[in-house]
Parts: structure tokens; sequence; C-alpha cells
């Protein structure tokens, strides 16, 4: 299991504690309870998503909990200070894929999962309880990238540390050497702004793009920079080019039949997306290659250059429900003389 030095310990207490206070019962229920008397076809919704989504925030967190117990104990301390052979190097290599495998089958679920709850409280929830849940799910998803963040350092540190030992270069004390390098990089980063932080990551952005759906239908999502407040250290928002991304408004319409996409497939040529069925029966009639129906795309696809886009099937379900229910809303608010 992964070797778990003293900033993974204090790393395991604060993402815990993190979890557990941005996703409050009592707070929920609140909102739950408020949209069932005022709305209750929402008001339902709203239950139904915030129970799903505790649930599988329980169980992820509890599953990443049993596997920061198992990491409690050092297995580097067993090395002692004596130098590290070739066959010990083997260990060493393995800790190192451990904190790899840990943070793509564990780690990064939780990203998903922040997503999802911090969409529902925005679509659903009243204005005053969504703005502080939506804090409170932001602060969460930092943590989460922090979190991330430091397991790379394991990662690297431990991979670096094979790799010196593979080319015969004596390490001694390597229990000390490994937690002094891993604060060194930990306490580096801690004092980057949030911009050079957050600024590049995509699941960042995938999250403010998804938010900013939500509440800004139909409007492209700013610069990151516009919505990541600028701090000292930070270049001047004209010169900050590598958070200077957004204004991209995301369509969900399939551009052959210009109705929601339906199981989408996405080309692997050009990234644009199709609904299955209208694609298939576009190439399948020509045959072989034909021209990407998008607008202004001249590339090239064939049936062999589309995949499924799970990612992008949900986003078109909830875009279509939202686009429902902003009917039904104007509906209602028609008066009827």
């Amino acid at each position: 299991m992964p070797v778990a030095g003293p900033s993974r310990r204090n790393r395991r207490d604060a993402s815990e504690d993190g979890i557990e206070e941005a996703m409050p019962t009592q707070g929920t229920d609140d909102v739950v309870n408020d949209d069932e008397e005022e709305q209750p076809r929402r008001g339902a919704k709203v239950k139904k998503e915030k129970s799903k989504g505790s649930r599988k925030a329980a169980q992820a967190v509890e599953a990443e909990d049993n596997d920061d117990d198992d990491a409690d104990a050092d297995p580097l301390a067993d090395f002692g200070d004596q130098p590290i052979d070739r066959a010990q190097a083997q260990k060493i290599h393995g800790f190192s894929q451990d904190w790899d495998m840990m943070r793509k089958t564990k780690h990064v679920q939780m990203y998903g999962l922040v997503k999802d709850a911090a969409t529902a409280f925005a679509e659903f929830a009243e204005p005053d309880p969504a703005s502080k849940l939506l804090i409170e799910m932001d602060t969460l998803m930092r943590d989460l990238m922090d979190t991330e963040t430091e397991m790379l350092y394991h990662n690297k540190v431990l991979h670096d540390l094979h790799q010196q030992i593979v080319r015969g270069e004596e390490i001694s004390n390597i229990a000390d050497r490994y937690d002094d390098e891993i604060r060194t990089k930990v306490a580096e980063y801690k004092k980057g702004t949030s911009r050079q932080k957050y600024g590049k990551s995509d699941q960042y952005a995938s999250y403010k793009q998804a938010v900013f759906e939500v509440e800004n239908p139909g409007v492209g999502m700013p610069p990151m920079a516009d919505l990541i407040p600028r701090e000292d250290g930070d270049e001047s928002d004209d010169d900050d080019d590598d958070v200077q991304v957004g204004g991209v408004t995301q369509d969900y319409k399939c551009p052959l039949t210009l109705t929601i996409l339906v199981e989408p497939l996405t080309s692997k040529t050009c990234g644009h997306s199709y609904s299955a069925a209208s694609i298939r029966e576009y190439i399948g009639v020509r045959g072989g290659r034909q021209q990407c129906p998008a607008a202004g795309c001249h590339k090239s696809i064939s049936l062999g250059d589309l995949e499924p886009n799970k990612e992008l099937a949900k986003k078109a379900k909830d875009a279509a429900r939202r686009e429902r229910m902003r009917e039904e809303d104007s509906d209602e608010g028609e008066v009827i003389e």
C-alpha cells in the first residue's frame, strides 16, 4: 500500500473533514423542505439528487478511508538508514504505483460527485442556501485538487528515488529523505496563488463550466481569470494568458437533427458530436468516409472514428431537462385572460 508520511496523514484528516463539512445533512434537508413546500415538483428532485449524491459520496469516502487506514504504517521505515539495493528498489517502485493507482481509481471519482452535487444545488435549491452550498462545493473541489497534487508528489518522489537506485546511486536514510522531499514540494505548492494552483486545472474548469451553464443558460463562460480573483503574486489580468480560457457556450444539439443529442458519438478526428442514430444513417447511406456535418468543419469521418461520449450524454440530458423546466415555468407564468 502507499507510503504514509506526515503530510499524507495531515491530508487525510483535512480531506475527510472537508467532505463532511461540504455536504451538511441539516443544511441540505432545509433546502429540500423549502422546495417541497413552494415547488413540489422541484423539491422532490432535490431530495432525490441529495440522497443519491450523499450516498455515493459516503461510499467513496469510506473506500478511500479504508485505503488510508492501511497506509498509516510507513513501509519505508523498515529500510532503516542502510543503503538501498536494487532488489529493495522494486518495493519502492511498487509503492509509487500504489499511489498512482489509488489516485486514478479512488480519488478522481470524487470530482464527479462534487460536480453533480453542485449542479443539483444550483438548479433546484433556493438562491440563498444554494449560494452557500456552492461556496462549500467550490472549497471542497479545491481541497480535492490539493489532495491530488500531493498524491502526485508522493508518486513522483518515490519514482525518482527508484530511478536513482537503479542507476547505481547510493541512497541511505531513505524514509527521512522521502519525507523531506514531500514536505518541500507541498510547502512550495501552498505558496502558490489560487490562479496558479487551480487556473490550469481541467477538472476545475469542467466544474466551473457545469455550474455556470446551470446558472447562465445560453451564455458562454468567461475566462477562468474572471472566475478566480487576482492575488498578490499573480500577473495582471491582461498578461495572464494561461488562465484566459472561457467564453465558450456548449452546444448540445446534433448538427444533423438540430435537436438535443441522443446517445452522442464523438469524432476522434474533429471532436464534433452527433446523435448516434442520425450519424450512423448519414455515413451508412453514403458509405466510407464523409465530411463532418458540423457547420464549418471540413474534416472527413467514418464510423470507425466515432466513440460513445457518456459524459456528454449526461450533460445533454441535463440540458434537455432544464430546457423543459424553463418552458414549463414560462407557461405557468403566462396570464390567461
